[in-house]
């Protein structure tokens, strides 16, 4: 049991360190709850170029698929999932790796990639639930403060 706390542990931490300080919007919360979706349907490989594809540009988007591509080539690589992919390896070494890896090595990778997209699926969901109710309660506030404040001078007097 103490070995699967650890392993849920640095899988949380792994997706905690993807996501950084960023702001979950509804369009980063969406592509994130997609990945382990993906994963299942396209398979490791197939999702990874994909994060690639869309990892160009300097907007949130494109920053935010960086950093998945990013953390899923350094996870695999930090825990020597697929010979030949280290955790510096570049993004076209990764994919060679990935390409002649057995099926034993590949599968153990699709796996742990899984549970570290389910990791930063949850994790976006709790961001954008927190910045909505951030985004609400100051909302109640300045409502509040609108509500309550004193007549400027010269307003009916």
């Amino acid at each position: 049991m103490s070995e699967a706390r650890r392993v849920d542990q640095s899988m949380a931490a792994a997706a905690s360190a993807i996501l950084a300080d960023d702001v979950v919007d509804a369009r980063l919360r969406t592509r994130y709850r997609q990945l382990p979706v993906m994963l299942h349907t396209a398979g490791l490989a197939a999702t990874y170029a994909y994060v690639l594809s869309k990892s160009s540009g300097d907007d949130p988007l494109g920053r935010a698929y960086r950093r998945i591509a990013d953390g899923i080539r350094r996870h695999i690589g930090r825990n020597a999932l697929i010979t030949g992919a280290g955790e510096h390896s570049t993004d076209r070494q990764f994919l060679e790796a990935m390409g002649s890896c057995d099926r034993t090595q590949y599968a153990r990778a699709a796996a742990t990639v899984s549970t570290l997209a389910g990791w930063l699926s949850r994790l976006a969901e709790a961001r954008y639930r927190t910045a909505l109710a951030e985004k609400a309660d100051a909302q109640r506030q300045a409502q509040a403060q609108a509500a309550g404040s004193p007549a400027e001078p010269g307003d009916g007097e």
